[in-house]
């Protein structure tokens, strides 16, 4: 019988786990929930270590742990691995997951034209900003805002003069993390600034070695959007830049 000595993690992944057991010295590979794990291997012992992705979704689940082995078969290993929200990150993406779709009209409302700045906000709320003179909404029950709540240059501003956000360019994508914002500029050589904002849904580093960033986000609504294909196909001549947030 095999046994996780950790069983439970953040929605983001990044838990360490070892399962310990019999006949595992042939597993090169560990799904948790359908999706896989990284940094596999196997000790001296037998014991199978890996690193969990992140859950589907970003949504609180139980999710099984399956192994493949070096000979081609996969095994369950009957074993659950617990997905909770447990980071500040874990609180936005699970928002931003519920929300990226079905609008929280409720709490927030909507705004029609362009309703990117607002959903972003609402995410760093979730995650456990508060709100303050100078970035603030009450939308949806009195009608109120600041202009860097639903504007992208006045969101930039703001988002700027926080002492636990770091502005990184496009070419920094690297340093990039989930729970991230991004801030567009569909037109750099028309000057107007910002013209777009989103929440970083996930990161990957190609095989190549380049990284891919994708985004969640509302007007254009989405779970992952993708950078790349955002400032070259749909907007040629496109750029963005990130605030990486502490």
């Amino acid at each position: 019988m095999a046994s996780l000595d950790v069983a439970s993690g953040a929605l983001t992944g990044g838990t360490v786990v070892t399962l310990a057991g019999t006949g595992l010295a042939t597993v090169v590979g560990v799904t948790v929930g359908g999706a896989p794990a990284s940094s596999v291997a196997v000790d001296a012992n037998g014991n199978v270590s890996f690193v969990t992705p992140a859950a589907v979704d970003y949504q609180p689940a139980d999710a099984a742990v399956a192994l493949s082995t070096a000979e081609g078969t996969v095994l369950d290993a009957g074993k659950m691995f617990s997905y909770q929200v447990i980071t500040p990150v874990d609180r936005q993406l699970q928002y931003a997951f519920t929300y990226w779709k079905d609008y929280n009209l409720d709490e927030w409302s909507v705004f029609s034209d362009n309703d990117c700045g607002n959903f972003v906000n609402q995410t760093l709320v979730a995650r456990g900003w508060e709100q303050n003179d100078d970035w603030y909404s009450d939308y949806g029950s009195g009608g109120g805002y600041s202009l860097s709540w639903i504007r992208g240059n006045e969101m930039d501003d703001y988002l700027n003069s926080r002492s636990d956000t770091t502005r990184l360019e496009l070419a920094d994508r690297a340093s990039v993390k989930v729970g991230d914002v991004v801030m567009f500029d569909w037109d750099p050589q028309n000057d107007n600034g910002v013209d777009h904002t989103m929440l970083v849904s996930r990161v990957d580093t190609n095989p190549d070695g380049t990284t891919s960033v994708k985004f969640a986000g509302h007007t254009v609504d989405a779970q992952y959007r993708d950078l790349d294909t955002a400032i070259t196909v749909e907007n040629p001549g496109g750029t963005a830049h990130f605030y990486s947030i502490a």
